[in-house]
């Protein structure tokens, strides 16, 4: 992929895939979680309903116990 601007998250999510905004190993990359979800998917063109639905993406497919996962829903991402 050359630029953020061409990366096919914002078609993923536009057609209903199951897509999530994440980082690698941020340690090594020096690029975290917040980076994601405010330089990059704004480059990439992403909605802030996008990156809300991204991140409850993530929480429909992390492992957590189901109560978890719900009170993370309901909370303001």
């Amino acid at each position: 992929m050359s630029s953020l601007e061409t990366h096919p998250l914002k078609d993923f999510l536009d057609r209903g895939i199951l897509a999530t905004i994440d980082t690698d190993d941020p340690t090594v990359s020096g690029i975290d979680l917040s980076h994601e979800l405010t330089t990059a998917a704004s480059a990439a063109g992403l909605t802030p309903d996008q990156v809300r639905q991204a991140q409850e993406n993530a929480l429909n497919i992390a492992f957590l116990e189901p109560h978890e996962r719900q009170a993370l829903l309901e909370a303001e991402l």
